[in-house]
C-alpha cells in the first residue's frame, strides 16, 4: 500500500512538467534574468526587457516572453512566414500533440483599417495551449507559435 501511495504521488508530481512547455532553451517556469541570458547567448541582438516581459530581435526572429511573478509563462516566436512553413509546422504539432482542440479562420473585414486574413490550430489541455497562426495582409505575411502555461496573472485557457 505504501509503494502505491508513494508512485502516484510521484506521477502527480511529474504530470505538470510533462506538460510545460520549453522552446529554444527556454522552459516555462523560469526567470526573467535566466531567459534573457539564454537569449543574449542565441545573438538576439535587440533586447528589451519590459514590465512582465521580454521582447528580442535580431535579423529575421523575433520572440515575445511574458512572465507572471518572475517566471515563464508565454512564448510566441516568429518563423519564416511562408505557408510551406506553416503546413510543416502544424504537420509535427499534430504528430506531437494530436488532433487539435481548435482551429479557426479569420477572413478580411471590409470594416477594418488593416486587410488581414488569418488560420490557427490550437492544442491545449488542462494547463498548456499551444497555438500556431499564419496571418497574411496587404503587404507581408506573419507565421507565429505561441506556447503558454495556465498561470495566475492571465487566463486564457478557461
Amino acid at each position: 500500500m505504501q509503494r502505491l501511495l508513494v508512485g502516484v504521488i510521484l506521477i502527480l508530481l511529474a504530470a505538470p512538467a510533462s506538460h510545460a512547455f520549453e522552446i529554444d532553451g527556454l522552459s516555462s517556469g523560469m526567470s526573467t534574468e535566466k531567459a534573457r541570458k539564454i537569449l543574449e547567448g542565441s545573438a538576439y541582438k535587440n533586447i528589451q526587457t519590459r514590465e512582465n516581459g521580454i521582447i528580442a530581435s535580431g535579423g529575421n526572429r523575433f520572440i515575445l516572453l511574458s512572465f507572471c511573478k518572475d517566471e515563464l509563462v508565454m512564448v510566441q516566436k516568429h518563423l519564416t512566414p511562408a505557408f510551406d512553413n506553416f503546413v510543416r509546422l502544424i504537420d509535427e504539432k499534430r504528430k506531437e500533440l494530436g488532433k487539435p482542440a481548435d482551429a479557426w479562420t479569420e477572413p478580411a473585414d471590409g470594416n477594418l483599417p488593416v486587410e488581414r486574413n488569418a488560420v490557427s490550430f490550437l492544442w491545449r489541455d488542462s494547463l498548456t495551449s499551444v497555438k500556431v497562426t499564419f496571418t497574411e495582409f496587404a503587404s507581408n505575411k506573419q507565421l507565429d507559435v505561441v506556447y503558454e502555461i495556465r498561470n495566475v496573472c492571465r487566463q486564457v485557457l478557461d
